[in-house]
């Protein structure tokens, strides 16, 4: 059930706001009133934030940057006496979307589900997405890049370079990366490695000793990013 905090000033009772997101059961809503409300936003990790924006003692925009300073949360504003111009600086500062009263419940409902849908595709996209300096590895489409450009590898080349990666800052033993990319019921010469190992830096353009793949003597491989 998704998490969402509604802040609102005192006098603003945003029935609403919390019986369209109850109707949807699978919303659980907290209900804080400004400025304990912004304490809140920074104790508990939330799906989504709703600023009720009328006659705050902060203003919207303000809010939105103290929020954003710290957290990636969604900020959806609603209003109904903030100007337009006021609501597009919202968004400047941070808030993903506004709503302007009077609205239908059902209109609220699907402007929520329609955040929660984009931030959680963009989080399951970065699961499988991971760097190190200028390559970027996506593991959901089996791609490599280096400073933005398509590297060509072989699947050994692949896997050798993800559990490197995978280790960044860590030395991995020669034994672990024969286990990892070759397997532990397959017997390989070690010097396999050593050449796949010289493959991958061809193909990064580094020498030896350069800033990607680092030989340990005695010990294995590593990537360090300092």
């Amino acid at each position: 059930m998704k998490q969402v905090l509604v802040i609102k000033n005192e006098r603003s009772l945003v029935k609403k706001i919390v019986s369209g997101l109850k109707q949807a059961d699978c919303f659980s809503v907290t209900l804080h009133n400004e400025p304990k409300g912004l304490n809140v936003v920074f104790e508990r990790n939330w799906d989504l934030i709703i600023l009720d924006w009328d006659s705050l003692s902060i203003s919207g925009p303000e809010i939105c940057r103290k929020i954003r300073a710290v957290k990636t949360t969604p900020i959806i504003i609603v209003t109904d006496q903030v100007s337009i111009d006021d609501c597009i600086e919202g968004l400047k500062n941070g808030a993903d979307d506004y709503i302007r009263k009077p609205f239908a419940k059902e209109e609220l409902v699907a402007r929520v589900n329609v955040i929660l849908r984009r931030t959680g595709t963009i989080r399951s996209r970065n699961a499988f997405c991971f760097s190190f300096k200028d390559i970027l590895v996506d593991e959901s489409r089996n791609l490599v890049e280096k400073g933005g450009n398509v590297l060509q590898l072989t699947n050994r080349e692949y896997d050798l370079l993800v559990t490197l990666i995978k280790n960044k800052n860590k030395i991995v033993s020669r034994e672990m990366l024969l286990n990892q990319v070759w397997g532990y019921d397959v017997a390989v010469n070690p010097n396999v490695l050593d050449l796949y190992i010289g493959y991958l830096r061809k193909k990064l353009q580094c020498k030896k000793n350069a800033r990607y793949i680092q030989t340990v003597h005695g010990r294995g491989y590593t990537m360090l990013e300092s």
